[in-house]
């Protein structure tokens, strides 16, 4: 197990967290939270009252000990994002790739392969919850459709966080973070006990870029794993992901889940149009904030700070051009 410290440099390097601070079982009826060995994912699609992503799994790392906090999310960039998870159970068939949302129907095309994938989202909250707050045993909230006080989340195409957790049935697919990856098993066969998933977030995204800028600065870094595996009361293939109360997570043989992240620190100077941290503004700015142009959320090169790298921002760089 290994705690890198990263030194706050404008250099990149990486840590690795084993095991998370905070998880979850999000399930409406789970009456142990944050004490639990297990968290299944699976869905309940078509099934009555319940969200489509009816189990799903909450990891949260705190990063204080690594990262200096507080500062806005621009001075901080994701250059590497990897979440592994491990399964507890071994009758769960390996999936890398995203299904057609139709055969999910009764009368819809057969899936082409085995299994259901898995996928790494955002953590999202209502009810003036925070990943703080809700911690790993918050109330659930009322067991029903689109209530829950954590939930799997997306950046829709407007850059809005969005509750996934009935893509389904509200008829969109996800800009997922990341699917599960193993080279453990070839796609449609059985994945072994104790196998690690990797999620290898797609840190070149905007708003997932943001997110984990903002989660950074805030010193709690969380995502939410789901899937749309088959299972019921009496049996089903979906996997049980091991939480950090595991007897062998105590025991040292296996680990919950691990977050490994890269990420560049540069202190900003103060000085309005300042993008690279250098004291001044130049050249080398000019050539960042071109570089960025269009949609940029918690951008440096984001003077005005509109979410926007525009006409702007390059005037305000100009008027304070040799500050």
């Amino acid at each position: 197990m290994l705690l890198t410290a990263l030194a706050l440099a404008t250099t990149a390097n990486p840590i690795t967290l084993t095991q998370p601070d905070f998880d979850r079982w999000m399930y409406p009826y789970n009456a142990t939270p944050g004490f639990r060995s297990a968290a299944p994912t699976f869905s309940a699609y078509g099934a009555g009252p319940f969200d489509d992503r009816d189990g799903q799994a909450l990891y949260g790392w705190t990063t204080g000990d690594n990262l200096e906090l507080g500062w806005p999310a621009s001075a901080y960039t994701i250059h590497q994002c990897t979440v592994s998870v491990t399964i507890l159970n071994d009758n769960v068939f390996y999936d890398p790739t995203l299904d057609d949302p139709a055969t999910h129907e009764p009368d819809g095309p057969q899936d082409e392969d085995l299994g259901r994938p898995t996928i790494l989202s955002a953590a999202g909250f209502r009810n003036d919850f925070d990943g703080w707050t809700f911690g790993e045993d918050g109330p659930f909230g009322v067991p029903s459709v689109g209530t829950r006080n954590c939930f799997a989340a997306d950046f829709d195409d407007d850059g809005q966080l969005r509750d996934i957790s009935n893509s389904l049935s509200d008829g969109f697919v996800p800009n997922e973070f990341a699917i599960g990856q193993t080279d453990a098993v070839a796609p449609g066969e059985l994945i072994p006990i104790y196998t690690e998933l990797t999620f290898e977030v797609d840190v070149s995204d905007p708003d997932i870029q943001c997110y984990i800028q903002n989660s950074v600065s805030d010193g709690l870094v969380e995502f939410v794993v789901s899937s749309y595996h088959y299972g019921t009361h009496d049996g089903g293939s979906y996997p049980n992901w091991v939480l950090k109360e595991n007897s062998l997570v105590g025991l040292g043989l296996i680990d919950a889940a691990r977050l490994t992240i890269d990420v560049e620190f540069i202190e900003p100077s103060g000085v309005i149009g300042d993008i690279d941290g250098d004291g001044t503004v130049g050249i080398e700015d000019l050539l960042k904030l071109l570089a960025a142009y269009g949609p940029c959320p918690c951008c440096a090169s984001d003077i005005n700070g509109d979410g926007v790298v525009a006409v702007d921002d390059l005037l305000i760089l100009i008027a304070e051009w040799g500050n």
